[in-house]
Parts: C-alpha cells; sequence; structure tokens
C-alpha cells in the first residue's frame, strides 16, 4: 500500500474515531439536560376520615406534588448548606442540624412539569421532571468530578402529617448521612461541622406501619469542621 493510501487510512479512521468519541459526548451531555423522579402522595387525609381527593381538579394534593417535586430537584441541582452539631452528653449538648437551600426552586418553576399523573386509590402519582439549563448541567457535571465523599441516609416521618411528613423523612435521611460523615471524620467528636450537600439522583420514599420512609445517597463537601478545643 503507498504513502498515500496508508496516510487516507489513517485520517479516515481518526475522524471515525472523534465522530464517535462526539457522539458519546453528546449522548453524556443529553442524558445530563433532563432530572426525573417518581413522587407520590397520598389522596386521603387521615385514614378513615373521609377526606379524599378523587380527581386533579382537586388543587391541594397536586399542588404539594409540586411543591415536594421543588424541594427534591432543588437539592440535586444546587444541594443546601448545612449546620450540624453532635449530641454530647458530657457537655449537655443536644443535636441540632440545619438546612439552607442554595438555591430554593419554585414550585412554579417552568421547567419543572408533572407527567404521568394519575389517582391510584389510595395515592396520587406521577413523574417529576425538571429540564435543566447548560449552566445547571455543568453544575451536576462539577459535583460528580469534584471528588467529594458521598454517603446515604434513611429518615422517617410521621403519615398523620401528610406532605409535612414526606418532607420530614427526607431531612432526616439527609441528616443520617451527615451524621455518618461525621463518625468517620474524627476520633474527637467536634463541637460543630458545615458544608454543602447534595442530593443525588432517585431518593426513594415507601410507607411502612404509619410512617413514611425516604432513603436517600448524597454528596457531601465539608467546609469546617469547629473542635471544642477552641472554646
Amino acid at each position: 500500500m503507498s504513502r498515500f493510501r496508508l496516510f487516507s487510512a489513517f485520517r479516515f479512521s481518526k475522524i471515525v474515531m472523534l465522530v464517535g468519541v462526539s457522539g458519546m459526548l453528546h449522548c453524556a451531555l443529553a442524558a445530563q439536560t433532563m432530572l426525573s423522579i417518581p413522587v407520590w402522595i397520598y389522596l386521603e387525609a387521615v385514614p378513615g376520615s373521609g377526606k379524599t381527593h378523587s380527581s386533579l381538579s382537586d388543587i391541594p394534593p397536586y399542588e404539594d406534588l409540586r411543591d415536594l417535586s421543588s424541594f427534591l430537584f432543588g437539592g440535586m441541582i444546587y444541594g443546601w448548606k448545612f449546620s450540624y452539631i453532635p449530641p454530647d452528653k458530657a457537655r449537655n449538648v443536644e443535636e441540632e442540624f440545619s438546612l439552607e437551600p442554595i438555591v430554593a426552586l419554585s414550585p412554579e418553576d417552568p421547567s419543572l412539569r408533572l407527567e404521568d399523573v394519575k389517582s391510584s386509590y389510595p395515592r396520587l402519582e406521577g413523574w417529576a421532571r425538571y429540564a435543566l439549563s447548560e449552566a445547571q448541567a455543568k453544575r451536576l457535571q462539577y459535583w460528580e468530578s469534584s471528588g467529594f465523599r458521598t454517603g446515604k441516609g434513611r429518615g422517617s416521618g410521621e403519615r398523620k402529617d401528610e406532605s409535612g411528613g414526606i418532607r420530614d423523612a427526607y431531612v432526616k435521611a439527609l441528616l443520617n448521612s451527615v451524621r455518618e460523615r461525621a463518625r468517620e471524620m474524627e476520633k474527637n467528636k467536634p463541637k460543630e461541622i458545615t458544608g454543602e450537600l447534595l442530593l443525588r439522583d432517585n431518593p426513594r420514599l415507601f410507607p411502612d406501619e404509619g410512617l413514611f420512609i425516604a432513603e436517600v445517597r448524597t454528596v457531601i463537601h465539608i467546609e469546617s469542621v469547629v473542635p471544642y478545643r477552641l472554646y
């Protein structure tokens, strides 16, 4: 084979390789442009109360789905600032945990939509989807490539508290992911830990004996650890 044919064959294979890589990158980027999570809420306020919502014309449960979806997507895209004070009986210190949204998504955000929503007694359930902007997609890519530690947690909320119980379950699950990370970090219990917390994909929610149970995976960025010896 002549030099020209060898060079042409090399150029062609290189072009094919570049097209293939470009296609893979395009698919990876496309996969990051939409977030989807299953969401549900009970139609009956309290079992046996007779108060039900039989259709989407009853706005409160539908709004609850949007409110829950915005809470979860806000945590998945931007995350929260957190402060955690471990309990310490010897110092008479009670456990404290606070979350502050880095960016709070509105339930009316036009990028958030509910699809395939149906009344499947005793639930109103469907899929929540969020169309990411380029900046939001890049933020997620940063978190995924940052090397921050991952965590997981489980939490519970009271069934009688309805949507408030669902949110309580998620917050307690987030707390437990931070709590486990704190136990790994220091032999000596710190006074306070602060940082940022991102909710990873596919948070899980299910009922169990009068409780809502939430299971989450997280990415945790510790910004500061304050030891007791400084006080």
